[in-house]
């Protein structure tokens, strides 16, 4: 396998890591702070990246040691899903239990004190999970009865029991979020949690602070609000702005619009309820994380816009404001889209993995790929 995406990435405020879990079992790849990693279709995982001194999280092979290619973690196996935090990750095994490792500062691993951990642990008292979500030193489990479990920090109300605050005592158990109940999706970032409802509606807290809850407001929320104006929706996002996929196929968003993220010109500074994103045809998925937005289509086709960061638009350029969805170049239908931190990720049908953003190159270690490039192979198909 060639040296693949790698580098070191700035650590942003706002860092998110979206929850991942296989659909139809295709691979999934998630990272953050320069550490990668790769659930193989057959359930094994692979990491990868520099875990640097004192920032990223470990690569779970029970060193402190970076590695520049993808290498398989021993006796770990039937993994489903991956969460990325900016110091720690967790795994969501077909049972349904949940295995983390990290530098645990905040409780964020859940193995009940906050000793770092090396290698892949149990969350204390965790089953019947379906879903897990993680940002900075924060992590969330989603179970099959649809209550959510939170641990790690409450420095901005993320835990949702009412209270806030750095010197709030972090939760190194999960815990119950009290009346929150048929949830199917949950999402968060270092700022805010969102969740979907088997009914469709949004829900959220947190800080709140560009009205990205899409409650009308900019003032924080400790318990879970709902969304306004949606009913319908099948697919969330939220790093900085939130991104709701609704039924029909249209995108709606919230939060700042300084860089483009709206897709427009910005009218506003801020909308603090859900504006509809124009020309965004049949979305069936949407990714949102460092400034960038990118939804992908019914046919496979993937459409970018927002601020390109280190080239994350894959349009060939670096840093520029675009107003305006538009295609990765050259890019073509994928299965499936990542974003882990700076690196766009797309797998396509034959199982090539497609790279743009920061990459760990043979000749740089830390150079910007502004187009999309094949980085690895990938069965699909266990």
């Amino acid at each position: 396998m060639t040296r693949t995406l790698a580098s070191l990435l700035l650590a942003l405020l706002a860092c998110a890591a979206f929850p991942a879990q296989a659909a139809d079992h295709l691979p999934i790849i998630a990272g953050q702070m320069a550490v990668y990693v790769l659930v193989e279709a057959d359930g094994t995982v692979k990491t990868w990246g520099t875990p640097g001194a004192g920032e990223g999280p470990y690569l779970g092979d029970g060193t402190e040691r970076e590695k520049k290619d993808p290498a398989q973690l021993a006796g770990v196996h039937d993994i489903a899903g991956v969460a990325v935090g900016d110091q720690h990750i967790l795994l969501l095994t077909s049972k349904g239990t949940v295995l983390a490792w990290g530098r645990n500062e905040g409780c964020e691993v859940g193995t009940g004190d906050d000793k770092k951990r090396l290698s892949p642990v149990p969350v204390a008292g965790l089953h019947g999970v379906k879903q897990i979500a993680a940002s900075v030193r924060i992590s969330a489990a989603l179970l099959e009865d649809g209550t959510v479990w939170m641990w790690g920090t409450n420095e901005y109300g993320l835990l949702a029991n009412g209270r806030s605050g750095y010197q709030e005592p972090c939760a190194k158990k999960p815990v119950k979020v009290e009346g929150l109940t048929d949830v199917k999706q949950i999402v968060t970032d270092s700022l805010d949690v969102l969740v979907l409802k088997k009914d469709g509606t949004v829900w959220g807290w947190g800080k709140n602070e560009y009205g990205e809850l899409g409650n009308g407001a900019t003032e924080p929320q400790l318990h879970p609000v709902q969304m306004k104006g949606i009913a319908n929706a099948v697919d969330i996002g939220v790093n900085g702005n939130t991104a709701v996929l609704l039924a029909d196929g249209t995108l709606w968003m919230c939060g700042p619009n300084k860089d483009g993220e709206m897709a427009e010109s910005p009218k506003k500074a801020m909308y603090t309820t859900p504006f509809k994103i124009p020309g965004i045809p049949k979305a069936a998925a949407v990714v949102i994380a460092d400034g960038v937005t990118m939804v992908r289509l019914a046919d496979g086709t993937l459409l970018g816009w927002g601020v390109g960061y280190h080239g994350l638009l894959g349009d060939g350029h670096e840093g520029r404001i675009s107003h305006n969805p538009h295609p990765p170049v050259g890019l073509g239908p994928v299965l499936v889209h990542y974003i882990a931190s700076h690196t766009g990720y797309a797998i396509r049908a034959d199982g090539t993995v497609m790279g743009w953003g920061i990459y760990a190159g043979e000749n740089s270690p830390s150079a910007w790929v502004l187009k999309p490039i094949p980085v690895f192979k990938v069965k699909l198909a266990n």
